[in-house]
Formats: C-alpha cells, sequence, structure tokens
C-alpha cells in the first residue's frame, strides 16, 4: 500500500497523509502536482491519494473539483487540519527580496506581506515544502510554510503565524475502491448536472429539503463540455446508508442530466 501526496515531505498534504496512515512500513509518495496524484490513484487501486480541496479562507481548490469530475476515484475520508504559515529564511535576516510559496499560501498571507513585504517578489511554486527547499538551496531569501518544512530544510523562523486567523483547510483522501466507512460525523459528495429547463436546479435542491438533509457546501463549476454549461459539487451531512441520505439522492440521481458519487466518508479535524 502507497499514500500518494502533493509533496515533497513537509506540505500540508504529507502532514494530512500522516494522520491518514497509522502504520509507518506505508510508503509515503511525494508528487509534483494534485493532477499527479489523481493519476496515480486512478492507475493503482492499491495506492491512497490526499490532496486539499477546501480552505476556510481562499475557499475551494479548483484543480481538485476539476479532477474529481473526471476521475474514477473516490473520496474515503476528509481531513481538517489548522494550517499556520512561517516565515522562514537560512538567516534571521529582514533583508529578504524574494519569498516562494504555493498560491494559496500567499493569499492566506497577504495582508501580512503587504504590510511587511510588499516590494518583495512573490515566486509561485506547487507546494510550501517545495519553497522550503528552494530557499534552503539559496534559489530565493525566503519561504512561506510550515514549522515541519523549516525543521526539515534547517531554515529559521523570521516570523508567524503570518496567515489569517481561523485558517483551516480540508484534504480528501482518494482510492480506487469505494471503501466507504462510517464514522462518528460523516458526509457524502456528489457532483449533478441539471437539465436546461426553468426551475431545474431549484427543483433538485427542494429534493434535500424535503428530506430534510443539511447541504454544507454546494458549488459550482464549469463543465467543462460548453460555454455557459455548468456541474454542481454538494457535500450532505451524512452517510450513503442512512435512509433519508439514500432515498433523497436516488431521487436526485433519476432527476438529473449527470450524477456522479463522489464518496460517503468519516471527517476527522486535526487542530494543531
Amino acid at each position: 500500500m502507497k499514500v500518494a501526496y502533493l509533496g515533497p515531505i513537509g506540505s500540508y498534504s504529507y502532514e494530512a497523509a500522516k494522520r491518514f496512515i497509522k502504520d509507518e512500513n506505508i510508503d509515503l509518495l511525494p508528487c509534483d502536482t494534485i493532477d499527479d496524484v489523481f493519476e496515480v490513484v486512478d492507475e493503482d487501486e492499491k495506492t491512497y491519494g490526499v490532496v486539499p480541496v477546501e480552505n476556510s479562507i481562499e475557499g475551494s481548490v479548483s484543480t481538485t473539483l476539476d479532477n474529481l469530475l473526471r476521475a474514477d476515484v473516490y473520496i474515503i475520508r476528509e481531513i481538517v487540519l489548522k494550517v499556520e504559515h512561517y516565515l522562514c529564511s537560512r538567516e534571521n535576516t529582514k533583508k529578504i527580496r524574494s519569498i516562494a510559496s504555493h498560491p494559496q499560501a500567499f493569499s492566506q498571507c497577504h495582508d501580512y506581506l503587504r504590510q511587511n513585504y510588499k516590494g518583495a517578489e512573490l515566486i509561485q511554486v506547487n507546494s510550501t515544502s517545495y519553497a522550503a527547499r528552494m530557499c534552503a538551496e539559496g534559489k530565493v531569501d525566503a519561504a512561506i510554510c510550515s514549522l515541519f518544512a523549516a525543521k526539515q530544510n534547517n531554515l529559521q523562523i523570521i516570523d508567524g503565524p503570518i496567515n489569517h486567523d481561523n485558517n483551516f483547510t480540508r484534504f480528501f483522501v482518494l482510492n480506487k475502491i469505494p471503501n466507504f466507512e462510517r464514522g462518528e460525523k460523516n458526509k457524502t459528495s456528489i457532483i449533478f448536472s441539471t437539465y436546461d429547463k426553468p426551475g431545474s436546479l431549484y427543483k433538485i435542491l427542494a429534493i434535500f429539503n424535503l428530506y430534510d438533509l443539511n447541504l454544507t457546501k454546494i458549488e459550482s463549476r464549469p463543465a467543462k463540455t460548453s460555454l455557459g454549461e455548468y456541474v454542481f459539487f454538494v457535500d450532505i451531512d451524512g452517510f450513503i446508508d442512512e435512509e433519508d441520505v439514500s432515498d433523497a439522492l436516488k431521487v436526485v440521481q433519476r432527476k438529473s442530466a449527470f450524477y456522479k458519487l463522489l464518496g460517503s466518508y468519516s471527517v476527522i479535524t486535526e487542530v494543531n
């Protein structure tokens, strides 16, 4: 068994992956991009994947949503991590002209950077841990990353946490096989599209109301078929084997132009 994640070691996806696995003998497989994680999982049913899907400050990760639409994989777990970003460098100095990090990290630290490093060059990379490696190699003056990534790369902490308060990120654990397991807190996720008729979306949403189901999220994304066509991602409180959830989804499937069950899974919240 392997667990692929958006790497390298020290990324927040790595931290989420470590919380998912309990066996130290399981191989962790770092990937350069979210697309790579999905490809690895799609090709091997014995490989799991961990990808970010939503941040409390910046919203959804569109690359993850788009892959969920097209890839033949399932969500089997959700892990919620409190994210704290630190400004790190090889030397404890304020003379910082270039800073590397992931685009989401830059957004989450926007106010701090504007106030303290308005003139610095912001270099976007695929992960915060890769930014830490770049800093360690002298390619940039500083990096925004986790404490773990800073330690892994022998960087000094200049300041932090520097992000907005209440900064949490949701991660999905993926697998080729729908190994759905119930936990203390559960969600079920689907994608659907409506027919091109007046009131179609309202009628489907009314089904969830009829069965008294709580929608924790609904988001539209382009269907990537033609201009003006969209699919809708929906997260529902509850597990797939609960009668109301099961019955409601059967009706939604019949009323939808397109329908895909993404997964039914337990939610683990880790507050560092």
